[in-house]
């Protein structure tokens, strides 16, 4: 998710980040496709080149698209032109198996330059012609390309499943590299999926394949898996000698794309282990390197480690610096990343529908052909047997028998086409319901969160321009923290929203204390309390003990506690109490504020899910919309109920009631898929 936050509000992100495993935001271009070539045989092109002349059409298109694959990640335009030559001519000479080839380098190039849905199309249409030609082959790799696009829509079971069906396909035709290079895909996405293990086994594979292939940059690129793993893991030492050992090789054999991917990654491994000499070195050259190259994901990278230095060295202006580099970067690079995404994801889409159209136009005129076909063979039956009156009955009882069971199965296609016209208007009306939802997510992040941090972003301006003094600042430090606590809270909404939203979410179940869940929420909230000077009668038994997802259930505690803050006014209590019995816990928070109406209440609770415009507290507090539509959300995931009563100006008592063990969350789970059914 694309978040157009400015600097203040950034570090705070920041910070949290670099907490947290190497795995989120990998560089879109680091998948690696091996295309069938070693890197030492670039310097064979000039001579491949001087081949063309006089060479006849068949060996031009298998030229062509070897000098395509060869410079296609250094030459991209040039490759474009080589692959698009070679295109035309196989087309012209009937070679599927060259087209293919041609279409997989453009879509590959495509794939390099961000332009995802112009990839799928290349890569689909390649993929078509292998199999048209039965090119098992050129079909693994096409796998692989295939495996990338799911990559890029962080999918990466199916790319996984993608890149072991290449890895299957190559292993029927024995082709070493395309194995090798299969086996590193899966690797680096089993890396993003957190197996760590798994994809610690896969690289060590691909490395002992690759000891008869002898290629340096399929060994390198399996390195660097390697160093990922250990780097998560918190082996600083062994992630700096594998990463060393991939960034000589990337050196030697020239290619600054792959040297770049490793050089910020060692320059954070040694961040790391404390060796800040070593990191500032390495990533102040990376920072030069990828600039003269416009390699802005591993430039932006190199910013964010290079501040990290800084900061450990009390450096706060140079920190500072290289931190906004890192964040006017990265941000224009999310932006267009999730841009391209969801076109991608809107392709795949439009793609299946005109599929499914195509089948149903393909089934009308089939069953119109079958009919004038029949027509025609009963009027010349009728016109050799017209003087055979006595059998002209006959065969017309077992003709309108026949005509009988034909016009049956007509109306039972009809049946059917009608039935997939129906599910088509639904997936038209779903994705219109998702084009309707993304709006309304970029509508908080673009009104709740930009009016906040611009006014931090202001009064940090005027203090740095010298224009306001350290005391009028620190009058104003107040206003500024609310403000990122309204814009933290919100965030957090968003990504908890954004991330249940995902492919593969789940629910991770477990007994835990909600007692203490409250206890911590309420800390987290004290400077809440304090400002409307709220008394908080914490009712609650000293223990009471649930069976849910305790990251889900501490958003929905955080968010009732928040509701009930933000529409309280000054000097008014808030009771929280609890009760159980043998199979559920029942949590409530009353407010005195100003309650809801009935419609409202109806609103929040429905089944369906909407993002509704949230109201203004008491003292005009801004909100996403979510956290309310979240606390239903999860509740629900985690097989509690919840309840609200209300009454516009006497206040309003949320409660929920949540199972204690996992036979309850079963039961009440089998019953929400019951109704979902019904």
């Amino acid at each position: 998710m694309t978040l157009n936050i400015f600097i203040l509000f950034k570090v705070l992100i920041y910070k949290t980040i670099v907490s947290r495993p190497i795995l989120h935001l990998v560089p879109f271009f680091t998948l690696f496709i091996y295309s069938g070539f070693s890197f030492s045989q670039t310097a064979s092109v000039d001579s491949l080149k001087s081949l063309l002349p006089g060479k006849s059409a068949q060996e031009q298109v298998i030229l062509l698209n070897q000098i395509a694959t060869s410079i296609r990640e250094n030459s991209q335009i040039e490759a474009l032109d080589y692959s698009h030559k070679a295109d035309s001519l196989a087309k012209m000479l009937g070679d599927l198996s060259g087209q293919s080839r041609a279409l997989e380098n453009i879509g590959w190039v495509y794939y390099r330059q961000g332009q995802w849905q112009k990839s799928f199309e290349y890569s689909e249409r390649a993929y078509d012609l292998a199999m048209q030609a039965n090119d098992q082959l050129q079909a693994a790799r096409l796998m692989n390309n295939m495996g990338a696009l799911y990559y890029e829509q962080q999918n990466f079971q199916l790319a996984i499943i993608q890149f072991k069906k290449g890895y299957e396909l190559a292993t029927k035709v024995n082709d070493l590299a395309t194995r090798i290079r299969s086996l590193n895909n899966v690797a680096l996405n089993l890396v993003q999926s957190n197996q760590l293990d798994s994809a610690m086994a896969y690289a060590r594979l691909s490395i002992k394949l690759n000891e008869n292939a002898g290629s340096p940059y399929l060994t390198s690129f399996a390195n660097r898996v390697i160093g990922d793993v250990y780097l998560a893991k918190g082996n600083y030492d062994s992630a700096q000698a594998i990463y060393v050992r991939a960034l000589d090789m990337a050196q030697t054999q020239g290619v600054k794309s792959f040297e770049a991917g490793v050089l910020h990654r060692l320059g954070n491994a040694y961040l790391m282990a404390g060796k800040l000499d070593q990191a500032e070195k390495l990533l102040r050259y990376s920072i030069d390197l990828c600039g003269e190259n416009g390699f802005l994901d591993e430039l932006s990278k190199s910013h964010r480690y290079l501040s990290q230095v800084y900061e450990a060295r009390g450096n706060i202006q140079e920190a500072f610096f290289h931190q906004s580099q890192y964040l006017a970067l990265n941000d224009s690079l999310l932006n267009k990343s999730n841009r391209d995404r969801l076109a991608l994801l809107q392709n795949m889409f439009e793609k299946n529908l005109e599929e499914s159209e195509l089948e149903l136009l393909k089934a009308q005129n089939e069953n119109q052909a079958y009919r004038l076909q029949t027509s025609r063979r009963y009027t010349i039956f009728f016109a050799i047997t017209a003087f055979l009156v006595g059998i002209l009955g006959l065969r017309l009882f077992f003709l309108n028998k026949n005509v009988r069971s034909i016009n049956a199965d007509l109306i039972a296609q009809q049946q059917k086409i009608e039935e997939q016209n129906l599910a088509l208007e639904n997936q038209s009306g779903q994705l219109l319901e998702m084009n309707e939802t993304k709006n309304k997510l970029f509508s908080i992040l673009g009104h709740d969160l930009r009016g906040p941090i611009s006014q931090v972003k202001s009064v940090v301006d005027l203090l740095l321009a010298g224009h306001l003094t350290k005391e009028e600042f620190a009058e104003l430090l107040l206003l500024l923290n609310k403000d990122i606590d309204s814009v933290n809270f919100t965030l957090n909404n968003t990504l908890k929203w954004s991330m249940s939203q995902m492919d593969g979410f789940q629910v991770n179940p477990s007994t835990f204390d909600l007692r203490e869940v409250v206890d911590n929420s309420l800390k987290l909230l004290q400077a809440s309390f304090n400002e409307k000077k709220l008394t908080i009668f914490n009712q609650m038994e000293s223990k009471v003990e649930i069976f849910a997802d305790q990251d889900l259930i501490e958003v929905v505690v955080r968010n009732i506690l928040n509701n009930a803050v933000k529409f309280s006014n000054d000097g008014d209590a808030v009771t929280i109490y609890s009760d159980t019995d043998d199979h559920w816990a029942y949590w409530c928070v009353l407010d005195q504020g100003v309650g809801m109406n009935d419609e409202q209440i109806q609103i929040l609770l429905t089944d369906s899910y909407s993002l509704t415009k949230s109201k203004p507290g008491t003292k005009n507090e801004k909100g996403s919309g979510l956290g309310l539509q979240l606390a239903k959300e999860f509740t629900r995931k985690c097989g509690g109920e919840i309840t609200i009563d209300s009454h516009p100006g006497h206040g309003t008592k949320f409660c929920i009631r949540f199972p204690r063990a996992e036979s309850a969350l079963q039961a009440q789970a089998a019953k929400c898929e019951k109704i979902f059914k019904a």
